[in-house]
């Protein structure tokens, strides 16, 4: 996730890289009206148009999107890439496939994009309610990024290509108001959602504090929405990036370190969380592992000192957004830029071949597309020691997920693929109450609770964790959760905290659950078990990293999602 500002919600802070400066004025509402009455001038009846793609035709800036074809451009490790040649080769490029781009606008005007902008959904522009989604801020361009990492126009001898080069947009511009309020995070989730397949989210709470961050219970709404009714009642896909907190910033001891966990959005059960990886597979540093990680996607990464290539996309058309041509270590022209990063390009990439696997198969469920992406996903850094196996034989890693996306793995899983038709439990398992004390300053014994899981789910396909501690500084604990097939995960590691109004270093009391988020029990999720059974005996071990703050195991339910 890109930081391109940081506005405050009632329950959630969105963070993003710049802030609003001066509006764009050839942007008015008279101009986009007009675009806007051609656009949509037969909206009742249109159809999205039937794109035709070819893998040979030119676009003058392809060479240098090694994400999609990893030639060792830069360095790189040749075939390290999202692997979408085969699948562009089979004729399969996202053809009327609609992915909304939540960010913060969308050019549609752009000449790379404006083909691949829908004429049956409508954008979203939150400030002004109009349908118009383009950039309102001249330096507003972190959707257009992504809505070209996703989309650009492919064979058009300009530019840039999508890794789903054939497939249709629709912008809201969520994050370009100041103050964003839980009814502006619903209204984005379900925003033509009976169109939409995918929706895209590179954004999500603040980067680098170490905090716990719940997500709103109208947001959540939106997502249960999208994926009970979204799509014609196939459900909208959800994707999110994992965030950028994890390069231990200025904090060394111990390390200010964010995982994907602690954010109440990538964490919940009805999105996908992507992390990111380099032009060598391995992790980029600043990506934010979990046990919620569902999988990870192409990006900048790094090497032992420095980041590497990132990615060339779409910028806002003209001077506007990151590249006004020639801004330094950019392209001399503008309108694209070289310098897209963070797991706010990761996750379009993912978004792309999504895309690619639904125009394959349209009859398939935003179930079935999660399931298919972790049953297809590439083994990247095979020798990474965090790799294990589960007890229904997934590879899983807590800075992976289940792997790397790969377009053509993912086509090829589709095909023999039979749907999901048994209706999804959620199954909440009573609450325990052990109030156990945790041993102080133990990275030995720790505390331990046993949950007995009695359900009629055979098969999981997510889990919630509610944990409640009235520990006097939450950042210490270490929390361990084991299935009882025996598949381990950390929810939770000790870290540093930062107060995200001050920038200071929290103190002790400070950071508990209940003064961190209003409420002494905080929700983590739980990818990892993805076809375990869920009946016996979960552990739960609690560990207290440092000396004098102390507290207890107060209670431990969990939510069980599966069939």
């Amino acid at each position: 996730m890109n930081q391109l500002k940081t506005t405050i919600s009632i329950l959630t802070l969105v963070s993003a890289l710049f802030g609003n400066c001066s509006p764009v004025n050839k942007n008015d509402p008279f101009s986009d009206a007009l675009f806007y009455i051609f656009l949509f001038q037969a909206i009742g009846n249109a159809q999205e148009e039937n794109c035709s793609f070819s893998p040979a035709s030119a676009d003058s800036l392809f060479n240098d999107q090694w994400h999609l074809s990893n030639l060792g451009q830069s360095g790189g490790t040749v075939g390290e890439d999202a692997n979408v040649n085969p699948v562009w080769n089979q004729g399969i490029s996202g053809n009327k496939v609609i992915v909304s781009v939540v960010d913060d606008g969308l050019d549609t005007r752009h000449e790379d994009l404006s083909t691949n902008i829908s004429v049956t959904a409508r954008g979203l522009n939150l400030l002004n309610n109009t349908i118009y989604p383009n950039h309102t801020y001249s330096n507003s361009f972190h959707g257009t990024a992504v809505g070209g990492v996703i989309a650009a126009r492919g064979g058009n001898s300009i530019g840039v290509r999508g890794s789903a080069p054939c497939a249709k947009l629709v912008g809201v511009n969520l994050l370009e108001k100041s103050t964003i309020y839980t009814s502006d995070e619903y209204r984005a989730m379900v925003n033509e959602s009976s169109r939409v397949s995918i929706s895209n989210n590179s954004w999500g709470s603040p980067d680098g504090y170490g905090w716990l961050w719940p997500s709103s219970s109208l947001w959540q709404q939106g997502v249960k929405e999208g994926v009970l009714l979204g799509k014609s009642g196939k459900g909208t896909v959800y994707v999110w990036a994992a965030g950028n907190g994890a390069n231990g910033g200025s904090i060394t001891v111990p390390i200010l370190v964010d995982n994907a966990n602690y954010d109440g959005q990538a964490n919940f059960y009805g999105v996908m969380a992507i992390g990111g990886i380099g032009q060598d597979g391995k992790k980029a540093n600043y990506s934010e592992s979990g046990a919620n990680l569902w999988a990870s996607a192409h990006t900048q990464g790094n090497n032992a000192t420095a980041y590497t290539t990132a990615i060339s996309t779409t910028d806002a058309t003209g001077t506007n957004g990151i590249n006004a041509g020639g801004t330094s270590g950019d392209y001399s022209f503008a309108s694209y830029t070289k310098k897209f990063n963070g797991t706010s390009s990761a996750t379009p990439l993912a978004a792309g071949v999504i895309s690619l696997l639904l125009s394959y198969r349209s009859d398939l469920t935003w179930r079935d597309v999660r399931e298919l992406v972790a049953y297809s996903a590439r083994t990247n850094d095979p020798g990474d020691t965090d790799w294990t196996t589960n007890a229904a034989g997934l590879n899983i890693n807590h800075k992976y997920g289940f792997g790397a996306v790969d377009a053509a793995s993912l086509i090829t899983s589709a095909g023999t693929w039979t749907p999901i038709t048994t209706p999804q439990i959620i199954d909440t398992q009573p609450l325990l109450s052990p109030n156990t004390p945790i041993p102080d300053n133990d990275l030995v014994t720790g505390a331990t609770v046993n949950y007995n899981v009695t359900s009629s789910i055979t098969y999981i396909e997510y889990i919630d964790v509610e944990f409640t501690s009235h520990h006097s500084y939450f950042p210490e604990l270490f929390i361990r959760i084991t299935s009882p097939s025996g598949t381990s995960s950390f929810l939770s590691e000790a870290h540093a905290c930062a107060n995200p109004y001050s920038g200071s270093l929290c103190s002790s009391g400070n950071t508990s659950i209940a003064s961190m988020t209003g409420s002494a029990t905080y929700r983590f999720g739980l990818a990892r078990n993805l076809g375990e059974n869920p009946n016996g005996i979960w552990t739960i071990r609690v560990f207290d990293a440092s000396a004098t703050d102390t507290g207890s195991i107060n209670s431990v339910q969990l939510r069980i999602y599966g069939r």
